[in-house]
């Protein structure tokens, strides 16, 4: 394969992978384009942090190979909330407020995620109502689910 071949080859690699996001689910291929032009690829090793609670937000990540936990800590315990694999995503929050982190992040094993500017993602779900109205749908099942699991408790 020559250079160009590959690049094709990743382009539609990426395009079914991000196609594989519940955020991005039933964004049409034009527009799931634009998205994974805006992403930029990052590596955590085992143990690293990735993001710390309370630190200014700006992005949206998404878990392309590897695991992440996240959780809180409270009067200096640890509370797990989550373990998150490929296609998971964090730091959707700050895609639509200003406010803090409200969770740290802490690579599992190796990770390799997408980073999507919250600026560049803002504008473009301004020019992409449908895009907007999947994501809010993903946002609604996530906060049912978090409401179901904190009834429980």
């Amino acid at each position: 394969m020559d250079g160009s071949d590959n690049k094709a080859f990743q382009e539609v690699d990426d395009l079914a992978f991000f196609n594989s996001v519940a955020l991005f689910r039933d964004v049409p291929p034009d527009e799931l384009r634009m998205i994974v032009a805006m992403a930029t690829t990052e590596r955590f090793a085992k143990g690293e942090i990735v993001l710390f609670e309370g630190e200014a937000t700006n992005d949206l990540l998404i878990v392309r190979a590897g695991k992440v936990e996240v959780y809180v800590l409270r009067a200096e315990h640890k509370i797990h909330i989550t373990e998150l694999g490929p296609t998971s995503y964090f730091g959707e929050m700050s895609v639509f407020d200003d406010y803090p982190r409200s969770a740290n992040v802490v690579a599992v094993s190796d990770v390799l995620a997408y980073r999507i500017d919250r600026d560049s993602f803002r504008a473009f779900l301004r020019s992409n109502p449908a895009a907007l109205f999947q994501m809010c749908t993903v946002f609604s099942h996530r906060l049912r689910n978090t409401n179901s699991a904190l009834a429980k408790h």
